[in-house]
């Protein structure tokens, strides 16, 4: 067992909405861990300075979120397959050797969101993922190892699109928007879904879906995944089972009002 104590925290901009902190200090609370965690912004060109005063702090680890996923990944020592595979990260470690290890949790925590939603496995299925950003590449890296499944996707960059999956062919049964919240689809893609799909919006706490014309009688916001990808990096910082009742009663009491987009 690896209990990790001390200081942790999320970094990225805009970062001062995020859940993280709440969620990951209830974690803490619930296994009588001594350690804290905080929310610290960080633009692109700032992602340097702060990685250098985490270290020298000696934070044990840290979540990264937009804009930072990619770039992260030059900064550190090591990373793990997931990582190194999405060519993105959204956690770090800091080993007692003072080396920083990369790792990514997106994929999985969506995986075990959607199962625990919809008892949802991909075996079989036809899934379509909208973007083609970090999170996009590590979501379709675990469906991909997690089942045999017919996998598409689309954004408005066709090359980049191409480089995760094909274009849609056909109605999908799950549909993943990656997508921004003001993001338009083409009337094509709207209709690549029926009553059956389900759609799941990897954004939260936003007034606005790209994902609303779309058919789906079974929908979800991106809590679900917050919650799984946050409960993997607590795992994979302490050694211990993730508290989950506890992180998701948090996430529910703190969700703050709707938020415009843009």
């Amino acid at each position: 067992m690896n209990v990790r104590q001390g200081r942790y925290a999320v970094i990225g901009s805009p970062v001062a909405h995020s859940l993280s902190p709440v969620m990951q200090q209830a974690a803490f609370a619930a296994l009588r861990i001594d350690a804290t965690y905080e929310a610290i912004e960080a633009t692109s060109d700032r992602v340097p300075e702060v990685f250098a005063h985490l270290r020298a702090q000696q934070y044990s680890g840290w979540n990264v979120t937009t804009p930072l996923k990619e770039i992260v990944m030059s900064l550190v020592d090591r990373a793990s397959p997931e990582a190194a595979t999405a060519r993105a990260a959204n956690t770090v470690r800091a080993e007692d050797s003072g080396t920083l290890t990369a790792h990514n949790t997106d994929g999985a925590g969506f995986v075990r969101a959607i199962r625990e939603l919809w008892s949802w496995e991909p075996r079989g299925s036809t899934v379509l993922i909208l973007g083609t950003g970090p999170a996009a590449r590590a979501i379709a890296i675990a469906l991909r190892n997690s089942g045999d499944l017919s996998l598409a996707c689309w954004s408005r960059d066709a090359a980049r699109a191409a480089q995760i999956a094909p274009p849609p062919a056909r109605i999908a049964d799950l549909v993943v928007s990656a997508l921004p919240a003001d993001a338009a689809l083409p009337p094509h893609i709207e209709q690549a879904a029926n009553d059956e799909t389900m759609i799941f919006d990897l954004n939260y706490g936003r007034e606005r879906s790209p994902v609303a014309a779309m058919r789906g009688r079974r929908r979800s916001d991106g809590l679900p995944l917050l919650l799984h990808q946050g409960a993997l990096a607590f795992e994979w910082w302490t050694g211990l089972t993730a508290p989950l009742e506890q992180m998701r009663s948090a996430l529910k009491k703190n969700l703050p009002p709707l938020r415009a987009s843009g």
